[in-house]
C-alpha cells in the first residue's frame, strides 16, 4: 500500500468542514445571530483531536521533514498527515548563490537513534548584512536551538568557500562539520571537533570550483601550530574561454552498495569500479569551430575527476546539445539528460564504470593506489516528455533495486526501473543476455500511467526531489518540493519483505500444527517398532 501526501491542498475532509462552517454563518446572519465563532472553535477541536503524537514505529516509515526556505525559515512537517510541528525564522539567514541558484546547506549530524544525546540538524547560509557565513544548529525534533547557540545563529567572521561534514564521530556520537574560507583556512563546527580531525587530518580532502576562471583546486589537510591548514596538491583548468561550469556532483553519503560486482550470463563477475571519492563536472559553452549552415551550436562536456588527486578518469562530450542537464550519481554508474539541438528532442545518456573481472581490492579503496582505468560502458536513450529534475532511489542496504524518478514538467512524478537505462541493453538478444536479464534495446523509454506516482495530485515547478532510506529494505521515501510539496514511499522492488494483507495465517497455523503432530507419532511409531525389533 502506497501512503501519498500532498502538503499543499487541504484534504477532502477539511474542505466539508469548510464549505459546513460557510453555509451555517450564512445561515446565522441571516437570523440575526452573532454567536457562529462557536462553531469555528469545533471545528479546530476536531482537527486538533485528529492529529496524531510524534511517536517511533516499527518500520521507521514516519519521518520528521525539515524544510528551510530563502527567506530563513525552518520548518519542521510530519510527514504522516504534512502539517507543521513546529516553525523559526532567521530574520539574518540567507542562501549561497552556487551555479547561478539559490542554495541552503542542510546537514544532520546526529540522529535519534544515539539517546540520551539529542538529534541535532545544522543550517548553514550566508549573513544578510555581513555576506559572511552564518550558521544554526537546532533539535529536528522540537525545533529548539541546541544548548549554547543563539536563537538567531551564529555570525561567522569569514566568508565560506566549501562546506563539508565529515563520517567521523566524536565521543558523542557528532559529526562535525569542516568549512573553508576565501583565504583556505579551515575551521571545524563545533569546535570540539577539532581534536577529532588533529588525529588523522592525512585522510581529509577538499576541493574548491572557481567558475569565473574554469580551475578545480584540491587541497588536503595538515595541522601545524595547533591550526588546521590546507595545502595545494591538485588543479585541473577546464578553460574558461570554451566552456562554463555548471554543476558539479558527488555521491551520497548515505548511500549503501550491497554488491561489488554484476553476474553475467556466461557465469563470470563483471567488478563495479566503486570509488567513493569520484565526481562529475559538467560544462557547457559554444561551439566555435561547428561548420553548420545554422550556425555555431552549443555543446555539453561531462567529466569524471578524482576529487583526492585530481586525476580525470573520464570524459565526454555531446556537441549540438544545450542544458539544463540534471546528473544523478550513484555507485558506479552516472545518469544525466540534455536537449540534443540537432535531433530536437530530450535525451538521457548513461554511464557505467566496471574495473573488469578482476577486481584490485576487495576490502577498500585508495586513489593513490587505484586501479588501472575503468571500463566505461555508454548509452543514450529518447525521453519523449520533459523533465524539470530527477533523483534515484535509496534504501537502508541497497539490496533493492533502483528506480530512477523524473519531474515531469507536466506535473506528474514519473518513476522507472534503473534496468531500463542499462548501457548493456543489447540489440539483438542472445542466451547469454537472457539469463542475465537485461531489456532489449530501444531507443525511446516508455512512459506508462501505472509509472506516475503522484496518480492525479499534479505537482508543477519541481525545484529538487530528496529521497530517504526507511526501516524496510524494500521502501523508499520521496519528498518533491518546488511550487508544490509532495511525500510518497515508493517500492521498487515491490513489498518482498513484508506478508500481503491477506496472508492466510489461520491456515499456515494449522498446517504447521498438523506437521509437528504428525513429526511427534511418527517419532513414537518409529521407536515403538524398534524396540519390537529388538525384542525379537
Amino acid at each position: 500500500m502506497i501512503y501519498l501526501c500532498q502538503k499543499t491542498r487541504p484534504s477532502l475532509k477539511m474542505n466539508l468542514d469548510l464549505i459546513k462552517t460557510f453555509i451555517i454563518q450564512q445561515v446565522h446572519k441571516l437570523q440575526g445571530h452573532r454567536h457562529h465563532h462557536v462553531l469555528d472553535s469545533d471545528t479546530m477541536d476536531d482537527e486538533e483531536e485528529d492529529e496524531e503524537e510524534l511517536t517511533r514505529d516499527e518500520f521507521n516509515l514516519n519521518k520528521m521533514i525539515i524544510l528551510v526556505t530563502a527567506a530563513g525559515k525552518i520548518f519542521g512537517i510530519k510527514s504522516t498527515n504534512g502539517r507543521p510541528e513546529w516553525q523559526l525564522f532567521l530574520p539574518e539567514l540567507s542562501p549561497f548563490k552556487r551555479y547561478g541558484k539559490e542554495k541552503l546547506f542542510l546537514f544532520v549530524q546526529r540522529t535519534t537513534a544515539h539517546f540520551p544525546n539529542p538529534p541535532q540538524c545544522t543550517v548553514l547560509g550566508r549573513n544578510k548584512r555581513t555576506g559572511e557565513g552564518h550558521i544554526f544548529s537546532f533539535n529536528p525534533i522540537t525545533g529548539k536551538p541546541i544548548k549554547g547557540m543563539p536563537p538567531t545563529g551564529i555570525k561567522l567572521n569569514y566568508n565560506v568557500l566549501q562546506v563539508s561534514m565529515l563520517g567521523k564521530m566524536d565521543e558523542n556520537f557528532l559529526k562535525g562539520i569542516i568549512l573553508l574560507d576565501e583565504n583556505f583556512k579551515m575551521y571545524t563546527f563545533p569546535e570540539s571537533f577539532r581534536k577529532v580531525i588533529e588525529e588523522d587530518t592525512s585522510s581529509i580532502f577538499m576541493f574548491v570550483a572557481d567558475i569565473s576562471t574554469g580551475i578545480i583546486t584540491g587541497f588536503k589537510t595538515e595541522s601545524k601550530n595547533k591550526e588546521l591548514v590546507s595545502n595545494k596538491v591538485w588543479t585541473v583548468n577546464l578553460q574558461k574561454k570554451q566552456q562554463t561550469i555548471t554543476g558539479i556532483y558527488g555521491k551520497r553519503a548515505v548511500e549503501h552498495v550491497h554488491s561489488q560486482g554484476r553476474v553475467l550470463g556466461d557465469r563470470s563477475v563483471l567488478y563495479k569500479y566503486l570509488n567513493p571519492n569520484l565526481i562529475v563536472v559538467v560544462t557547457e559553452g559554444e561551439d566555435t569551430t561547428s561548420s553548420s549552415q545554422k550556425g555555431p551550436g552549443n555543446f555539453i562536456s561531462i567529466y569524471l575527476i578524482d576529487s583526492v588527486t585530481g586525476h580525470m578518469v573520464f570524459h565526454c562530450s555531446h556537441k549540438r546539445s544545450k542544458g539544463p542537464v540534471n546528473v544523478i550519481h550513484s555507485e558506479n554508474w552516472v545518469v544525466y539528460n540534455y536537449f540534443n539541438q540537432k535531433s530536437r528532442r530530450y535525451e538521457i545518456a548513461v554511464l557505467e564504470l566496471f574495473e573488469g573481472k578482476d577486481q584490485s581490492n576487495a576490502t577498500a579503496f585508495s586513489s593513490f593506489s587505484a586501479p588501472r582505468e575503468p571500463l566505461v560502458l555508454r548509452q543514450s536513450y529518447i525521453m519523449p516528455l520533459a523533465i524539470s529534475t530527477m533523483a534515484t532511489t535509496i534504501t537502508e542496504k541497497g539490496i533493492t533495486s533502483k528506480n530512477i524518478i523524473f519531474a515531469l514538467k507536466l506535473g506528474g512524478l514519473l518513476s522507472l526501473p534503473k534496468a531500463l537505462l542499462d548501457p548493456r541493453r543489447p540489440i539483438i538478444p542472445t542466451q547469454e543476455t537472457m539469463e542475465e536479464g537485461t531489456i532489449p534495446y530501444i531507443p525511446e523509454l516508455p512512459v506508462s500511467t501505472e509509472a506516475v506516482i503522484n496518480y492525479n495530485q499534479s505537482v508543477y515547478n519541481v525545484r529538487d526531489i530528496q529521497t530517504s532510506p526507511a526501516g524496510l529494505e524494500s521502501t523508499s521515501l520521496v519528498l518533491s518540493y518546488g511550487l508544490d510539496l509532495f511525500f510518497t514511499r515508493v517500492t521498487p522492488s515491490k513489498m518482498f519483505d513484508v506478508l500481503k494483507e491477506d496472508f492466510d495465517y489461520y491456515f499456515i497455523s494449522l498446517v504447521l500444527g498438523g506437521m509437528f503432530a504428525v513429526s511427534f507419532i511418527s517419532q513414537k511409531l518409529a521407536g515403538r517398532k524398534a524396540l519390537t525389533r529388538a525384542w525379537k
